[in-house]
């Protein structure tokens, strides 16, 4: 009779916590050119589809806008979890598929998202590049500012073959946008340190800025993109 008085006294917050099944992501506001600001981390505009990683209970679930089944499409990334330290983790990033120069290809990705429902997964490497954390073990961060999640985000996941974190750099968006622009990439991503993840428009949290590359765009591959001097 105690031992039960003593499990209807222990309070919600003990109770094994679960991830949320779905998560309303942030979409990023656009502004008309790179910019410089010492309050914001600045990135590249990752060439691929929007995409959260669900780890819990060492299993790896996907929430990727117009899939129900986004690891039927890249059952590659389902060791993920083994790379992950930590339990109750939501990564947000994007999913890219490389050639087989190891280059971001838009045909292959769409091929794959197209094809998935019909249990083809299609050509190409699948990769993830993860951009910030929302939960770590099992509490959300989103009320925490960007710059908390980030450090957060580079010790909870370890660099991988197919799994790796963003590469940025703060204060300095016109000269990231410079070296984009030389690689092909037509877009900066630009989050405020001190702002909190929020469901929808992210305002001033998260901004896109154009970046306009050389003619012909040359096509870099991935391993070119993270040897950028980015931190």
């Amino acid at each position: 009779m105690l031992g039960d008085q003593l499990k209807l006294a222990l309070p919600e917050e003990h109770a094994a916590r679960r991830l949320p099944d779905r998560i309303s992501p942030m979409q990023a506001a656009g502004v008309d050119e790179p910019f410089d600001d010492p309050g914001y981390f600045f990135e590249p505009w990752w060439p691929g589809a929007r995409a959260l990683a669900f780890v819990e209970s060492g299993r790896l679930r996907m929430q990727v806008s117009g899939l129900s089944d986004p690891l039927a499409a890249f059952p590659e990334l389902r060791d993920l979890p083994r790379q992950v330290v930590g339990e109750g983790v939501v990564l947000d990033g994007t999913l890219l598929v490389l050639d087989d120069e190891g280059r971001p290809d838009s045909e292959l990705l769409r091929a794959r998202l197209t094809d998935a429902p019909s249990g083809t997964t299609g050509s190409g490497r699948p990769a993830y590049v993860a951009s910030d954390l929302l939960w770590s073990d099992g509490a959300s961060w989103t009320r925490r500012p960007f710059s908390a999640r980030r450090d957060r985000l580079t010790a909870v996941l370890p660099a991988g073959d197919r799994v790796i974190v963003g590469r940025g750099y703060v204060q300095e968006g016109t000269l990231v946008a410079e070296a984009l622009a030389g690689l092909g990439i037509d877009g900066l991503s630009a989050r405020r340190l001190a702002a909190r993840y929020r469901a929808g428009s992210g305002h001033d949290a998260w901004l896109r800025a154009p970046i306009t590359p050389p003619e012909p765009r040359p096509r870099p591959t991935l391993a070119l993109i993270l040897r950028l001097p980015l931190t």
